[in-house]
């Protein structure tokens, strides 16, 4: 299957895995993440999500369950060529959940821990008490304009539509495709979760950047969609460091999966 990104070019659809580059080795609780650009953030390391949903993509193949959630703590940066080892340990398996969580290094260095739950239950009960902003489709809405030239960093892998555009009020809301990517999925969802960030720039008033200290997605229910929504919500900024959560909808209204940041600010001095 091919895909077309806006232009001429055309793309090969891959799913999560390839798109991050995830490789599996001899051992199934290892895996490894060459640190390419199209994986990192405009600073030049390795973009948070992109090792949440690495590490989801192995949970869910070692495990063969999908995850109810998962969490990051992020404690070192790393830039390519670097390659992230991820070491996969499961602390419980019951008949329906899995405790697992995964340790992403490079050398001696740990990067990134991930702990995550994963698996299904069958119950009647099922239900979504909140609902998608209304906001215009993708098609009237405008791409989202950056304040450098993305080059070949995992912006230039999204087409980003901006929905709720309006600085100071600390909610922010952006519609946002993988070209490259088949379908929605967990892992793709954690990337896409790691935008608080981005909100936090557009709730305050002087230009900042800020690193995520962590990401927590929460994962319901993941339908077909070509477009999700990125609903963010930023509750505060103090002693130097913000905090927010994005909800993020498939296009029929559907809340696919929750994520919550915090992340500490600093004055922008560029790219």
């Amino acid at each position: 299957m091919e895909v077309k990104n806006g232009g001429p070019s055309t793309l090969r659809a891959v799913d999560a895995k390839e798109w991050l580059g995830l490789q599996p080795t001899h051992n199934p609780m290892r895996w490894y993440l060459p640190v390419t650009e199209g994986i990192c953030s405009g600073l030049g390391t390795l973009f948070g999500g992109c090792g949440l949903g690495a590490a989801i993509d192995a949970l869910e193949r070692v495990t063969e369950r999908p995850v109810v959630w998962a969490c990051a703590q992020y404690i070192n940066y790393t830039k390519p060529p670097s390659v992230v080892d991820l070491d996969i340990r499961i602390d419980a398996s019951g008949r329906t959940t899995t405790q697992a969580r995964v340790t992403g290094q490079v050398g001696d260095t740990t990067i990134f821990i991930v702990n995550a739950s994963l698996g299904s239950r069958d119950i009647a009960e099922e239900g979504q008490w909140i609902t998608a902003p209304e906001v215009p489709s993708p098609a009237d809405c405008p791409p989202r304009q950056l304040r450098f030239d993305p080059g070949n960093s995992i912006a230039s892998r999204l087409d980003m539509r901006m929905a709720i555009d309006e600085p100071g009020t600390g909610r922010t809301a952006f519609w946002v495709r993988m070209p490259e990517i088949l379908e929605a999925s967990a892992a793709s969802l954690a990337v896409l979760g790691d935008f608080v960030p981005m909100g936090l720039g557009m709730a305050v008033t002087s230009e900042i950047n800020s690193n995520s200290l962590d990401n927590t997605i929460r994962v319901m229910n993941i339908v077909s969609t070509k477009w999700v929504l990125a609903d963010v919500r930023i509750e505060a900024v103090a002693r130097g460091f913000g905090h927010g959560h994005i909800y993020l909808w498939a296009e029929d209204g559907t809340l696919m999966a929750t994520a919550s940041q915090s992340a500490m600010i600093r004055p922008w001095k560029g790219p």
